[in-house]
């Protein structure tokens, strides 16, 4: 029993440690720094600050003051990183309220974070030979890319970061060949093992790499084979809440080193936040903000959330305002079914642009070294390879300079909306070979939402279209009314979608707008009572968000089943092993504190069955027939007993590893649960022929109450569980002598079991 508790501890100490006390540390000032610019950076990061006029030395780039740092580190467990853009540091800590007392600490914020890749990962076999396109393969067809080709531009004199969990085999593979032979991928950097080896671990890194500059026999995979390169691995699975960190220090670390372009196929969302913080507030939203600030262009996928009902938006850092963040589109040209939509929160337009988010790709593996694959992933470093040809093409553009001719290049542009941004960039834009059409005056249409009672109806979703093709939206205010402005002249319809009312459409067809022209189009919903329900709602946008179901629920109901066996422990009686078995059904109910950590309680009721192994006199016998009798057996026989109880458990969730069909990803459960025994029933079945089988169902045979400690450790629905009973199970089992001469004996039953158990949330 002792050892069990001990190791309880022990296993409970250490998830606990890993899962919470994690501190971004803010510091008031560097004073006392020195910084020498041409000490600290890579020549190539000062050209491009001479180049678009920026200062060399900013005070965001000294260094933090070693003193602050050398005190925090004096009251951490453990230093994780630090941000010379944010003047902070981050540290796992149980003592963050001495370190916030400190003078130069200007605040203190918890880390609890979740990077994913942007990519669904879901793959194809490779083409066949007789396959293989002649020239690019369509994901670069699709921007024009030949047209770069044939002028010679591949992004030479271009030097582009790629951040991502790992780079397996990169360092091998056919596919990257000419980047070793020109010796361009110039530094490496593990943020999590803090060193260089960066060639391991991940795959996703290698097919992210290959779509900006992969060649397969002598085909392009990405368009930048001339560009320079910088790897980082940034992304840790095991370690969920430390790969903010280690981002933001990658993204100072490629700019440190003179990137021109930084690709992130990487992405913070519903393990941390909510639809509404995707407003580019977050810290990696403005560390990004903060590299396009010192003159580098930011690539980011829009991430994987598009079937996702209970997000249906972008993920942050694509919701930075200075970003390139890029939605990913299939072979028809339509938006991938995973890619995520915009607006931002603020009601911002993103994507900025799309490419292909189904990629031809290397594969790091010797027997398949080439694949397709599934993922918005690809879709931004496909445009950051694009990205660096079309810098190539205009070396006198300042990154933003850039980023606004990208979108200009695209193939809907004036045109956007949510799902395509501008659409997909075009080659030819950049090599004078096509000139966008001039722009007319723009007009604006405008109107008013009703419902059947002539009442306004907030919040409802007005689309603007063109030939089944959303070019721009808006959200009616609080009296129902909206307007969309800077609309070129042309035919379009209007789509009124009361998504979060009744979620019906209906379409006011034949809108026919005149250069300059200001339309007007009032219309009334029919839709379902429910709609009403909208008008009186709080003004905040947030209550638009459909509630969250299932494990991803502020409160969630869920039904369980649970499958056990009995174990001994300490000094109970042998049982017959796979026997004892043990059965439960319960309903639980959990409240999410935060991302990571949930309470919650359970009502359960079940059953256990305790096949004994006993000798046929094991109760004291000496006390009846005197100890020198002679009439001593040591047959031994079989006991049953089946306890049935009810049950309430109060316990604590710690989400470890987010993810898995149903939202669980990897958790572990710890609690205690307290039961009342209302049944009990035994059968002794005698191991001789003449030893007459009983069953007896006395009123008094168990003790009414047990409580004790459990443990699961589970992935999405299924979990292994461990639970100890602390208090003594005293079942009153006929002795085995004469039942009618000697009445009942007590016997301490199996105290361990484990077993399976099955969890399925409802309403999801």
């Amino acid at each position: 029993m002792r050892k069990f508790l001990v190791s309880f501890a022990l296993i409970f100490c250490a998830v606990v440690a890993s899962a919470q006390d994690l501190y971004w540390v803010f510091f008031t000032d560097k004073n006392g720094t020195e910084f020498d610019p041409y000490a600290y950076f890579d020549a190539k990061a000062i050209q491009r600050r001479v180049q678009q006029q920026l200062p060399l030395c900013d005070s965001t780039d000294f260094p933090l003051n070693r003193t602050y740092i050398t005190a925090v580190d004096r009251l951490s467990e453990e230093m994780i990183g630090e941000s010379r853009w944010f003047n902070a540091v981050a540290v796992g800590t149980f003592r963050i309220d001495e370190i916030r007392a400190l003078p130069f600490v200007a605040a203190v914020t918890p880390i609890e974070s979740h990077a994913v890749p942007a990519s669904v990962s879901s793959e194809e076999s490779a083409p066949t030979a007789a396959a293989d396109i002649a020239h690019i393969y369509p994901q670069l067809d699709r921007m024009q890319g030949k047209r770069f080709v044939e002028q010679g531009i591949d992004g030479s004199g271009i030097r582009i970061a790629v951040l991502d969990g790992g780079f397996k085999m990169a360092d091998e593979h056919p596919a990257f060949q000419h980047l070793r032979d020109g010796h361009r991928i110039l530094k490496t950097y593990n943020f999590p093992l803090k060193r260089e080896n960066v060639y391991g671990w991940s795959s996703h890194g290698t097919m992210v790499l290959s779509c900006i500059a992969g060649i397969k026999d002598g085909n392009k995979i990405g368009l930048a084979t001339g560009a320079e390169f910088l790897l980082a691995r940034t992304e840790v699975n095991a370690e969920p809440r430390k790969e903010e960190v280690w981002w933001m220090m990658g993204m100072e670390w490629a700019d440190r080193n003179g990137a021109n372009i930084i690709n992130s196929s990487l992405g913070y969302g519903k393990e941390r936040y909510n639809p509404e913080d995707m407003d580019g507030t977050s810290l990696v939203a403005r560390a990004a903000n903060m590299a396009a600030a010192k003159g580098i262009l930011v690539c980011n996928s829009m991430g994987n959330e598009g079937d996702d009902r209970s997000w249906r938006t972008l993920i942050t850092p694509a919701d930075a305002d200075s970003v390139l963040s890029v939605g990913g589109i299939d072979e028809m040209g339509n938006p991938s079914s995973f890619t995520s939509w915009g607006p931002t929160a603020d009601g911002r337009l993103k994507p900025n642009v799309c490419a292909y988010g189904h990629a031809f790709v290397a594969n790091p593996s010797k027997t398949k070294p080439y694949t397709y694959a599934y993922g918005t992933s690809f879709s931004s470093p496909l445009t950051a390879g694009f990205a660096a040809c079309a810098w190539q093409s205009r070396p006198q553009l300042n990154n933003m300079e850039l980023k606004a001719e990208i979108e200009k290049s695209a193939d809907r542009y004036p045109e956007h909306d949510f799902r395509y941004g501008y659409g997909v960039p075009q080659a030819s834009y950049f090599v004078g070979e096509q000139k966008k059409a001039a722009v007319g005056e723009l007009g604006a249409i405008s109107g008013k939402v009703t419902n059947q009672r002539g009442e306004a109806l907030a919040f409802i979703y007005v689309y603007l279209q063109r030939n089944d093709s959303v070019i721009n939206y808006v959200m009616t205010d609080l009296d129902g009314e909206y307007a969309l402005h800077d609309v070129q002249a042309g035919t379009y319809y209007l789509t009124f979608d009361a998504l979060y009312a009744c979620g019906v459409k209906e379409t006011e067809t034949n809108i026919v707008l005149g250069e300059g022209e200001d339309f007007v189009v009032n219309h009334e919903i029919k839709c379902s009572p429910f709609t009403d329900r909208v008008v009186g709602q709080p003004t905040s946008i947030n209550n638009l968000v459909p509630r969250k179901r299932g494990v991803n629920a502020r409160y969630n109901f869920a039904p369980y089943l649970s499958w056990g066996f009995v174990a001994p422990a300490g000094p109970t009686k042998p049982i017959n092993y796979g026997k004892s078995e043990s059965f439960l059904i319960g309903l639980r109910f959990k409240g999410n504190i935060c991302k990571w950590y949930s309470l919650g309680v359970a009502a359960e009721i079940g059953a256990t069955w305790y096949n004994l192994k006993k000798s046929r006199y094991d109760y004291p016998y000496e006390n009846v027939l005197g100890p020198n009798d002679s009439l001593r057996y040591t047959n031994l026989h079989k006991e049953n007993v089946r306890v049935s109880f009810l049950q309430a458990e109060f316990y604590q969730r710690f989400r470890l590893v987010p993810g898995g069909l149903f939202g669980y990803g990897l958790f572990f459960d710890t609690g205690i649960y307290a039961g009342w025994n209302f049944y009990a029933r035994h059968k002794t079945v005698s191991g001789e022929a003449d030893y007459r089988t009983k069953t007896v169902t006395p009123a008094r045979m168990v003790n009414a109450f047990q409580w004790g400690v459990r443990a699961r450790l589970g992935f999405d629905i299924v979990a292994v569980y461990v639970q100890y009973r602390i208090n003594r199970l005293d079942v009153m089992t006929p002795n085995s002598l004469d039942l009618e001469f000697h009445g009942w004996a007590y016997d301490d039953f199996p105290a361990l079991e484990v077993g399976l158990q099955v969890t399925v949330p409802l309403g999801r």
